[in-house]
């Protein structure tokens, strides 16, 4: 019991940092522009369930796929803390679009590129299988689970609270 609460804020403070829904709103506000607030709550939805199962895939299948391309994990953590360290040094460009490109482009951004690598990026799919592979109790491994689940949510409604 006494290493599940460290475990607990462990995920919870890594995976908020890793998907940054606060970093995250700017971009999409601005990817979104011209939208109304349906679209832009469809949107919203899709990009984080769409996040949220690619995570859960990650998280699961991880240790397997390690496996099965012959990957340590201790390879695995040095090359995921480079991830980690180079997203939180992210610039973002400005990208100006025409009116009529908006709604094309706009159909495609819940999935990628705000869904997938914004919300559910390399760095949070390292950080998951990283983790899984710590949770050495069943109990660490429904922590992680609920973490990875209630990040999500608090992303989903900061996005849909964005105006």
């Amino acid at each position: 019991m006494d290493t599940i609460l460290p475990f607990a804020l462990l995920c919870f403070t890594s995976f908020f940092t890793l998907t940054n829904p606060l970093g995250t709103m700017p971009v999409f506000l601005t990817m979104t522009h011209g939208m109304t607030d349906k679209e832009r709550q469809s949107v919203v939805s899709r990009a984080t369930l769409v996040a949220f199962i690619t995570i859960m895939v990650f998280t699961f299948a991880g240790q397997f796929l390690f496996k099965f391309f012959g990957i340590s994990t201790n390879g695995f953590r040095i090359a995921g803390g480079v991830i980690i360290f180079d997203m939180l040094q992210a610039r973002y460009t400005q990208m100006k679009l025409k009116d009529e490109e908006i709604k094309t482009y706009a159909d495609d951004i819940s999935v990628t590129p705000l869904g997938i690598p914004m919300l559910c990026g390399p760095g949070a799919i390292a950080n998951a299988i990283v983790l899984m592979q710590d949770a050495h109790t069943i109990q660490m491994k429904g922590v992680l689970i609920g973490m990875i689940a209630f990040i999500y949510l608090i992303t989903f409604f900061i996005l849909r609270a964005s105006t």
